[in-house]
């Protein structure tokens, strides 16, 4: 190695000869290694070389000697030069400085640059001694392992994206094969209501006509039978099409298939209390399905886990036009941690297809328990703003249909029949027209020819079927009692549910029966609400 003085950090003066022996083997040492060690001088020319520095830059002794360390800086970091010197005249050691220098073919090579001091004999401080490590493998392999991790997140962030892809996917598949169970449901429920149970009931009408003609007793007693047996079709028809789909949803909203889905658990041993809020609201069909089938669940849960025959039931809307519904129970409870834990999915598949469900509709889904504290589930839904119906505007005429021959208007109460199934209207008009204080002015297929007849012709009472198309017979109630106070409205219908008596009568209808109970009750109903004109 080439040295224009001892890179031992000492200078020589007049040294003992095992203290050459020592500075050689030092020199040796410093010559052989794989790191390239220069030394300078405080005004940063270089006064030492040694083999692994010709290795990492390219120079050898002879170019390097004698010319200043800036040969080896890029330009960009000449300020870094004026700053180690700084340093090292203060006395200030600079460990594993990691920068870049250039080569003598003006390649930059990383290294790792460690500074000292270089003393005299009595501690003054001449110079500084640079030892360089190439660390261009150590840069690459952290340029590798950095590109590497942003590929890596870059994957991730693509597999997120097509899970949470996938996710809402299966979110939205789960809640549109919920409504197609539930739209197949309220398909069957309106068959069944439509056509079996109105065939039930014309069925039941002719029956109450033929039987008191019946001379035999024992045929009249086996037509009564049939009549009997007619009855517990109808019965058990009305509780299928109630199991299917209630038709209080579709007819009256969520607050009040809620009360009647509160009751109706009492026959699977719950006492379920409920409150409604005094904020009306109201839903998209959609919405209030699935609304109601998490209730529906969240209460089997109760019954299935809880250990208790009590429920309450709460439903209302904050001052942030936010729908609240809380389920909650004083059963045993359960650890939510364990839940979380388990892989059992049996456990709790229903809440997470609740969740799902509310996630899908942008609400949520809170659960919270404890053991022995009960259970607490809180639907929580925003609501938009859904504009209100249009009222009901002028309408055409319509012809009144002909049916028995005339009776004298001055001595008869006036009938409006209004039922969407001919059968019933048939079967009703020839109950009616067996009455001679009784005339049928005109029938009606559906809530607005309803209203429209009732301007008409001005009967005296309307017999109005619920479940009608176009204007429901609830809806044409309203109207008529509004517009038309004198005219009687007596409610029919196939479903004998309390929520269709309070809502038909709250709309104005004087009085409310059961479709099969009209050829024994709906004479002296009449008459009870418009007496016979003398």
């Amino acid at each position: 190695m080439q040295t224009n003085d001892d890179p031992s950090g000492v200078l020589p003066s007049a040294l003992p000869p095992a203290t050459d022996f020592m500075l050689a083997r030092l020199a040796a040492i410093v010559e052989s290694s794989e790191d390239a060690i220069i030394s300078k001088d405080l005004n940063g020319v270089i006064t030492s070389w040694n083999q692994g520095a010709q290795r990492l830059f390219g120079y050898t002794d002879q170019e390097m000697i004698g010319q200043p360390v800036q040969r080896l800086i890029p330009e960009d970091r000449f300020d870094e030069e004026p700053r180690i010197l700084q340093r090292i005249r203060m006395g200030q050691r600079i460990d594993h400085y990691e920068t870049l220098r250039r080569r003598k073919d003006g390649s930059l090579v990383h290294i790792s640059l460690t500074v000292s001091p270089i003393k005299d004999r009595t501690g003054r401080i001449v110079g500084a001694s640079k030892i360089a490590r190439d660390i261009t493998r150590l840069k690459q392999a952290e340029q590798q392992l950095q590109e590497s991790a942003v590929e890596l997140e870059r994957r991730i962030a693509e597999r997120t994206q097509e899970l949470l892809a996938s996710r809402e996917r299966l979110r939205a598949l789960a809640s549109e094969l919920t409504l197609t169970e539930q739209r197949e449901r309220r398909r069957l429920a309106t068959e069944l209501h439509d056509y079996l149970a109105q065939l039930v009931v014309a069925s039941r009408l002719r029956l109450s006509q033929i039987i008191p003609r019946i001379a035999d007793p024992e045929v009249s007693a086996s037509v009564s039978q049939v009549d009997s047996m007619l009855d517990q079709a109808l019965t058990y028809t009305r509780s299928l099409v109630a199991e299917l789909s209630p038709h209080t949803l579709y007819q009256f909203g969520l607050a009040k298939s809620l009360q009647w889905l509160g009751e109706q658990m009492q026959q699977h041993g719950l006492l379920v209390s409920v409150k409604i809020g005094p904020t009306p609201f109201t839903l998209a069909d959609d919405q209030a399905v699935l609304l109601f089938q998490s209730v529906r669940e969240l209460l089997f849960n109760i019954i299935k886990h809880a250990k208790t025959d009590r429920a309450t039931l709460t439903v209302n809307v904050d001052e942030d036009q936010e729908l609240r519904i809380c389920v909650e129970d004083e059963g045993v409870g359960f650890d939510m941690a364990a839940i979380t834990r388990s892989t059992d999915t049996r456990g709790k598949f229903g809440l997470l297809s609740i969740r799902e469900r509310m996630g899908l509709l942008g609400g949520e889904c809170e659960v919270s328990s404890t053991i022995g504290g009960g259970t607490l589930a809180i639907l929580r839904l925003p609501l938009s703003h859904r504009p209100q119906d249009e009222p009901l505007g002028p309408q055409p005429a319509v012809a009144v249909p002909s049916g028995m021959p005339a009776k004298d208007p001055a001595k008869t109460v006036k009938v409006l029949l209004v039922d969407d199934h001919a059968m019933v209207r048939q079967g009703l008009r020839s109950i009616l027209d067996s009455y001679a204080d009784l005339t049928v002015v005109g029938e009606a297929a559906d809530g607005q020819d309803a209203v429209v007849m009732a301007r008409s012709l001005n009967p005296d009472v309307v017999v109005m079927d619920v479940n009608l198309p176009l204007i429901d017979g609830i809806e044409a109630t309203r109207l008529l009692h509004r517009d038309h106070r004198s005219i009687a409205v007596i409610g029919i219908s196939v479903r004998n549910d309390p929520q269709v008596k309070l809502a038909m009568t709250e709309a104005g209808a004087v009085d409310f029966l059961p479709k099969e109970s009209a050829a024994v009750q709906l004479y002296d109903i009449i008459l009870r609400h418009c007496p016979i004109k003398l």
